[in-house]
This record gives structure tokens, sequence and C-alpha cells, in this order.
């Protein structure tokens, strides 16, 4: 490329940013009249413009004009007025433009895209509620089931031992026969034993399992034959449960009062109120399937009715807008904390943070976790001044629609609770409490024994329901453990901090504040990660509790509270931000008192 014009052999000083072209003075005063909505500017002014730009100015999304810059500096400031810039002191440069379109460009863009994440979050959010609504309801089908299905596993492992202990005193018998008959007969049963299958097959813990028995007894058409295909490992032959050789030391002479002895023996441990042999003494309930194939057209409608996603036409910039269409339109969202005199602190997060004081015939003294929110209602159970009490409490009426004795199971206080979305409140453990999982029924409103755990858990800070295992973690302990509802079974996750309070979100992340090492933390149970949070005000506390509460579908906050306003923050979710909150509230002592999150 020259640096001169072909045509006046001139500099080029210009450049028209329509045609891409570079121009000479004289080249200028010719386009600007061929062309006189065109953008050009001089190397000047563009040199200027550039030594005066500061990239900090450009934070705003206000748009800047463009101008155009007619001006030839050199030697035509007199002969080209009518090509000058006429806002020279304004002037702005089409790269600082481009910069300033670009930045806009850019943020514009952010937001788009956060917007539309905001939203398929918030889809996603919606269709898991379905799936796990799915997964409770076959859970709840399935439970009875279940639970007989243990009912009759037990009793099988139970008539297989009690039928070993028999063909045990058979063999006896014939041991005893074999003693007594002659030389000649022991020869005869010895040549009897050739034919018996003498084949080794490994001897595994498979095939004690009950069901490889229960196969067994399927495929077999008589007990004997039953017998003969277990011979190695249930029924083994050099299985000697009433130890006969050391009995036969003691008294071989008379076999028939051996034989009566270890039948007594047997009796002694088998009797009615160990073995059953009945099925119709189970209490086995039957059951009939009845399946309908779902009228999908009709399931599809009624997914359609409760969410809607229009693509919306505009002529300005698109933003995602998401209507919740639900029962409720006015519903208020709240937050409910109680303190050590009888009373609870109801704030409205929907309408400016009011506040209202209110008491209750309750002491809530170490109900921290023993608190749950459903529908328009809470539910508290115990304490450490009423550990046989619990309470349920309208937030319509705010007042106790009911307080009543724990009737079934063991009061307590410190019990840690959850809900599982249908019937049922968990309840698990305690300060005395160690080793239990229980539960309340909302609707008869009556407490049963649900399963027995480890005694290694002790105090939890925080239960959570999710997929359908019940998550817990320990206070005091690097420890939390799973429990599955529909098999009962129990699994350990060690953890690398020690809780102190925790809440969690109902959707698989537990917030825990770690008071060992100064730490508030995010713990998500299907990643097992681990996430360090900006919280250094919550942590300097000495003993700060928190609850989760979600105000929006976009923001999400922690809030802690403690024995005095000092421990009051506000910690939010999506800005990783903490601050000093409620500080102006009523200075009641708060510390191990039982604090939810509602919405009616």
């Amino acid at each position: 490329m020259t640096n001169k014009c072909l045509n006046h052999q001139k500099s080029h000083k210009f450049i028209c940013y329509q045609c891409i072209c570079l121009m000479c003075s004289k080249c200028v005063t010719i386009h600007y009249k061929d062309h006189p909505d065109h953008s050009w500017e001089h190397i000047d002014d563009i040199k200027d413009s550039l030594s005066t730009l500061n990239l900090d100015h450009i934070i705003d999304t206000e748009k800047t004009t463009n101008n155009h810059i007619n001006n030839d500096s050199d030697n035509n400031s007199n002969s080209n007025d009518s090509t000058k810039n006429i806002n020279s002191n304004n002037f702005i440069s089409q790269i600082n433009y481009k910069i300033t379109s670009l930045w806009e460009s850019l943020r514009s863009s952010t937001s788009r895209y956060q917007s539309l994440s905001t939203t398929e979050n918030e889809i996603k959010q919606h269709f898991e509620q379905l799936h796990q609504y799915l997964i409770i309801e076959e859970h709840k089908l399935q439970r009875d089931i279940i639970n007989d299905k243990h009912t009759i596993t037990d009793q099988i492992d139970n008539n297989i031992n009690h039928l070993k202990y028999l063909i045990n005193i058979i063999n006896i018998f014939n041991k005893l026969n074999n003693i007594n008959n002659s030389d000649d007969n022991s020869s005869s049963g010895n040549n009897n034993s050739n034919n018996e299958d003498t084949s080794i097959i490994p001897d595994t813990t498979t095939l004690y399992s009950t069901t490889t028995i229960m196969e067994s007894i399927t495929t077999s058409s008589s007990i004997q034959s039953f017998i003969n295909h277990n011979n190695q490992t249930l029924f083994n032959e050099h299985l000697d449960l009433f130890n006969i050789d050391e009995l036969l030391k003691q008294d071989s002479s008379d076999s028939s009062s051996l034989l009566l002895d270890i039948i007594h023996k047997y009796n002694n441990q088998f009797n009615e109120s160990t073995t059953n042999t009945d099925n119709n003494n189970l209490r086995l309930s039957s059951y009939k399937l009845s399946i309908k194939q779902p009228d999908f057209n009709q399931l599809n409608s009624i997914i359609k009715q409760s969410i809607k996603f229009d693509n919306i036409e505009s002529t300005e910039s698109i933003n995602t807008t998401t209507t919740t269409i639900n029962n409720n339109d006015n519903k208020q969202s709240y937050i409910f904390i109680t303190h050590d005199e009888k009373g609870a602190t109801l704030i409205n997060t929907s309408n400016n943070n009011s506040i209202e004081e209110l008491q209750f015939d309750y002491k809530f003294n170490a109900t921290y976790s023993s608190i749950v929110s459903i529908g328009e209602y809470i539910y508290i159970f115990g304490g450490s001044s009423n550990p046989n009490k619990w309470i349920k409490i309208s937030m319509k009426s705010k007042s106790a629609e009911h307080i009543g004795n724990i009737e079934g199971i063991k009061g307590d206080c410190l019990k840690s609770v959850c809900y599982d979305g249908q019937d049922h409140i968990y309840l698990v453990n305690g300060h005395s409490t160690k080793n239990r999982i229980d539960r309340f029924n909302i609707k008869t409103m009556k407490f049963e024994s649900y399963h027995q755990l480890p005694v290694r858990y002790g105090v939890q800070i925080s239960s959570m329901i999710f997929k359908g295992s019940l998550y817990s973690i320990s206070w005091n302990q690097n420890l939390i453990f799973q429990f599955d509802l529909t098999n009962r079974t129990i699994t350990d996750h060690p953890i690398d901090f020690i809780p102190k309070s925790g809440c969690h979100d109902n959707n698989g992340n537990f917030f825990i504040f770690d008071r060992t090492n100064k730490r508030f933390i995010k713990y998500n149970v299907e990643t097992k990660q681990t996430i360090n949070l900006n919280a250094a005000l919550l942590t300097n506390g000495q003993q700060s509790f928190v609850k989760y509460h979600r105000e929006s579908p976009t923001s999400s906050y922690i809030y802690s509270y403690g024995e005095s306003n000092d421990d009051n923050f506000k910690y939010s979710i999506e800005t990783n931000q903490c601050e000093p909150f409620f500080r102006d509230i009523i200075n009641h002592n708060r510390q191990w008192c039982a604090s939810t999150s509602i919405a009616y």
C-alpha cells in the first residue's frame, strides 16, 4: 500500500469508513461532495482521540453517535469550512466509538446469557420437582411390599436353620444305627456311601444367600431333592450341630437316650415363640396391582398448564421473562425464628422485611434442627424444657393450632427432622437418642419407630430427603450418612470439615458452618464437592446458626442468628457476599432455637 495519493501525489490524511479508502486533502473535498453522508476522519483527530482515550470511562451503555470529521488541519482550514467538524470539542473517533459499541455488545450478550441460564435453571428445577414427585410416589407404593419381603426372607432364613437341625438329627440317628449294626451292615453302608455325590463345589457366600436358597427351592421337586442340591453347603454331611462325637464318648451304650437328649435340645432351641412355619401367621398384607396405561395426552396437557415458555418478538433488546403459574399468586415469603422466651420473630421478606413478634406457650430451647414447614404450618418437636411435647403452628392465624404429647417413640431435644413431601416427617436421633430414625404422620398425627441406626452418628445438625434418600450431618464429626428409604441401607460419606451448624436447600446442597476451621461451606451430596463460601463475617461469630431462605427463583440467602443480634448476617448465594442484617430487631437469645423459611 502506497502512502501517497496516486491522483494528487499528496500524503494520505483521511479515511472513509464506508468506502474503506484513504484520501488526501484534495480527495476529501471531492469525496464529500459526492458522499456527504459518509463518515470520515483526519489522522490528527484520530491521534488526538486515542491520546485522550480512557477505557475506565467506558462503563455505561449510553450509545455514542458518529461525528463527521471534515477538517483538513494542514492547509484547508480556511478553504474547506464546509468539511469541518461542527462540534470539534466533542469529537469521538470511530475507534473510540467501536470500542464502546463492542463493550456494550459484550455486556448485553453476557446479561442475555445469564438471563437465559436463569430461565434454563428454573425449567430444570420445575421438572426436577415433577421427577422427585414420581420417585416419591414409586417408593411409597413399594414400601409395604419391601417390608413384607424383608419379613418373608427372615422367615425363610429361620426355617432353613430349623430344617438344618432336623436333618442333622436324622443323620445322627442313621449314624447311631450304623454303630449298633454288624460289621457287615457297616460295610454295606460304606458301599452305599460310594454312590454318593462327592464332587466339590466352591463354598462361597452366594451359595448361602436367601436368593440362592429360594431359587433352589423353586427348582426342587421334593425336600429330598432340595437337600441333595445343597448337600455341600446348607446340609453338609460334616455339619455337626450337636457335637455327636463328644456325646458318643460320654454315653455310647444307650443310643436311645442319646437321641432323646438331642431332640430335647432341639426343642429347647426351636420353640413356638422363635419359629414360624405358617405363612398365615406372618401378618402379611395381600396386594392387588392394577396398572392403567396413563393418558399421555392428558399428562402433556397438565405439564403444559404448569409451565409455559413463549418466544417474545421485540424490536428492542430481548429479555427472557418467566411467568410462574400457581394456585396462590399472593404468597408471601417469611423467615420464622424462635427464641428462648417462648416466642418467635416473624420477618416478611416479601414486604420490606417487616417484623412481627409472636408468643406461644412453648419453650424452644434446643430445637434448632427440630423444625420443618409444610404449607401454611410449622411443626416443632421436643426441646430441652419439653422433650415429650410437639407443636403445630398456623401461619394464617399466627398461633399454635395444636400442642401434643410425643407418644410411641422416645421424646428428646435436638432431634433433626425433615419432610418427605408426602405424609411423613422423619426424626433423626437427638441429644439422648443416639441410634433412631422415627417418623410422624402429618395426617394421623401419630409417631412410629422406623429404623435403628448404628450408635456412631450422635446428634445431627441438619437432615434432608433428596432423590429417595435421607442425608444427615453429624454434629462435631466429619461424617454424613445416607439412608436409602426404599431398601433401608446406610452409606457413610466422610467429609473434611467439622460441622457446628448447617442448613440445606432441599435440592442436594448443604450449607455448613465449620467452626473449627472458621469456614462457611457448600457441600453437594451427589458430587461430594465442597466449596468455600465468602462469608468471613459469619464465621467470625462465636456460634452462628444458619437457615436457608429462597426469596425468589433468582435470589436465595442464608440467614444466621445466635445469642445476640451481633450474630445476625445475610449471605447471598448468587453474589457470594455476606453482610450484617436484622441488627435492629429485638435482641433475643436465639441460639439453639428453631427457625425455618416458609411461604404461604
